[in-house]
C-alpha cells in the first residue's frame, strides 16, 4: 500500500496506483477493442490469442492490483481523497463511481464466461479457431459436478490456508464467480441457443461494457486528480 500510494507520475495529486491503474484501463480497453475487430473481420486465430490471454492477464492483475489496494478506487483515500463540494460528491461522483464498480464487476464475471464459451463454441480448423454453427447447452450433470468440485475445491483452500477474514473472502468470491458464470450460462443457453451467435451477441456486450467501464474510471480519476484534489491547506 505503501508503494501504491506514493506519488504518481500524470498528475500531481494523484497516486502510482491509481496513475497505473487508469494505464493499465486504457491499455485493456485498446487491446480488446483490437481484438473484437479482428473477430469483425474473421481473423478467428489471432481474436482469440489476443481476448485469450488479454483477459488472463487483466483478471490477474485486478485480482491482485485490487487486493493489494484493498477492493476499490477510494478504499484508500476514502471521502477525503475528494476535494470538491458535497454535491458533486453525492450527486456527480459517487454515481459514476458505482457504475463502475457495477460495470467492472459484471465485466470481469463475462470475461471468464467468454473464455470458457470461446473454447466451447469453436473448433480449429487449419491452424485457425472458428465459430461452430449450432445448438450449445450443458447437460444437468455437467453442471452439477463443476459447481460441486468447485465449491469442495475452493472449501478446502480456504480451510488449509486459513488466515485473515480477507483471504478467505477471496476464495469465497472465486468461487461465487464461477457460480454466477454457470446460471449465467443456463439462463443465456435459453435465449440463444446457437453456440457461434451466443459468443457474438455476449462478446459485443462485453466490450460495451469495457468501454462504460473505461468512461467511469477515466471520469472519477479526473475530478479525483485533476478537478477536485485534495490539496494540503
Amino acid at each position: 500500500k505503501e508503494f501504491l500510494t506514493a506519488p504518481g507520475f500524470l498528475s500531481p495529486y494523484g497516486t502510482f496506483g491509481a496513475d497505473f491503474s487508469s494505464v493499465m484501463a486504457w491499455f485493456f480497453t485498446i487491446l480488446f477493442i483490437y481484438g473484437w475487430q479482428q473477430a469483425r473481420k474473421h481473423r478467428g486465430q489471432r481474436h482469440h490469442l489476443i481476448t485469450l490471454w488479454g483477459m488472463v492477464a487483466m483478471l490477474a492483475y485486478f485480482t491482485i492490483y485490487y487486493l493489494a489496494r484493498g477492493l476499490g478506487a477510494l478504499s484508500v483515500e476514502g471521502r477525503e481523497g475528494f476535494g470538491g463540494p458535497d454535491w458533486v460528491y453525492h450527486y456527480i461522483f459517487s454515481p459514476i463511481l458505482l457504475i463502475h464498480i457495477i460495470v467492472i464487476s459484471i465485466g470481469l464475471v463475462l470475461a471468464v464466461y467468454m473464455i470458457i464459451l470461446g473454447y466451447r463454441s469453436s473448433k480449429m480448423r487449419d491452424q485457425t479457431r472458428l465459430l461452430i454453427p449450432g445448438p450449445l447447452k450443458m447437460e444437468t450433470k455437467t453442471f452439477k459436478r463443476v459447481l460441486g468440485v468447485s465449491a469442495l475445491v475452493f472449501a478446502l483452500i480456504a480451510i488449509i490456508r486459513g488466515g485473515p477474514l480477507a483471504r478467505v473472502m477471496v476464495w469465497v468470491t472465486s468461487f461465487l464467480i464461477i457460480a454466477v458464470v454457470l446460471f449465467f450460462e443456463r439462463t443465456v443457453e435459453r435465449l440463444l441457443p446457437d453456440g457461434a451467435n451466443r459468443h457474438r451477441k455476449i462478446g459485443t456486450l462485453t466490450m460495451v461494457l469495457y468501454v462504460i467501464a473505461l468512461i467511469t474510471s477515466t471520469a472519477t480519476y479526473i475530478m479525483l486528480y485533476y478537478i477536485y484534489p485534495v490539496t494540503d491547506p
